[in-house]
């Protein structure tokens, strides 16, 4: 088989007239002497430039498009929470004014590392605060420019999303929803608590309970926001013998607050 070069002197007179080092990556490449002149170009560099030209994303960013995909599959909003902020939240309590307030501050100086729990009666916004904080966070730019992830999603949907998954047409795993719940920037783990756990006669973890335990412990040192109706007493009790393992983990490195008044559902009848 004949040269390449040999070839397009005999079919189009063009000859070798040289190299050149490429200014950009150091590379050399071979000059033609052309009917338009001296010509050559840097291949790499070339690539480079052709395959940026296509806007195809990044690692970073196909995995980021990944974790949104599967992120959107498992978030559920009612309607009254879709328009939630932290500014129209409304406090009718001292305790109400000051969960407010860390709740704007948590999104401000969100690092990805410090946690968050409101407990408090059911009726007091808590899980308005949740979201907007989820929303919050989602609006914010990590060090690289990057918008940061959020999940927010309710520990019953959570456990029944990771049940569906036994199916045969489900079209995730429950290996994917868990790593997704290790890779978001932010948890949030609304209602907690809410949970049906069906305790074994000796007491032993049940499914769920060992679900929730996974997911706390993957959230060790990752930001972690959690609503609930319970104590932190009545959440050990009500998770059995795994109770104290899950419950330290879900208040670990975490600020707590407690709301106080009445339900704000009172007012709607």
């Amino acid at each position: 088989m004949r040269q390449f070069d040999e070839m397009l002197k005999e079919k189009f007179g063009i000859e070798e007239a040289g190299t050149e080092t490429c200014e950009k990556c150091g590379e050399t490449y071979t000059l033609y002497n052309t009917p338009k002149g001296i010509l050559g170009a840097c291949k790499p560099c070339y690539d480079k430039e052709f395959i940026k030209s296509l806007e195809l994303p990044t690692k970073d960013e196909y995995r980021r498009s990944k974790v949104t995909g599967v992120i959107s599959e498992l978030e559920r909003v009612t309607s009254d929470l879709v328009d939630a902020t932290v500014n129209n939240y409304q406090p009718k309590d001292k305790t109400q004014v000051k969960a407010k307030e860390i709740a704007k501050n948590y999104i401000l100086s969100f690092d990805k590392e410090h946690s968050l729990v409101l407990s408090g009666n059911p009726g007091l916004g808590k899980t308005h605060l949740a979201y907007a904080i989820a929303k919050g966070v989602r609006k914010m730019r990590d060090g690289d420019g990057n918008h940061y992830t959020t999940l927010f999603i309710k520990s019953t949907d959570l456990l029944q999303k990771i049940k569906s998954t036994y199916h045969r047409e489900s079209t995730l795993s429950e290996d994917r929803i868990l790593n997704l719940i290790d890779q978001v920037d932010l948890l949030v783990l609304d209602d907690v608590g809410s949970e049906y756990i069906k305790k074994n006669d000796d007491g032993s973890e049940t499914w769920a309970t060992d679900i929730l335990y996974k997911v706390a412990d993957m959230r060790l040192g990752k930001a972690l926001v959690v609503t609930t109706n319970y104590n932190e007493s009545s959440l050990v009790e009500k998770f059995g013998n795994n109770g104290p393992r899950v419950v330290d983990r879900l208040l670990d490195n975490a600020e707590r607050h407690r709301l106080e008044g009445d339900s704000f559902r009172k007012n709607r009848f």
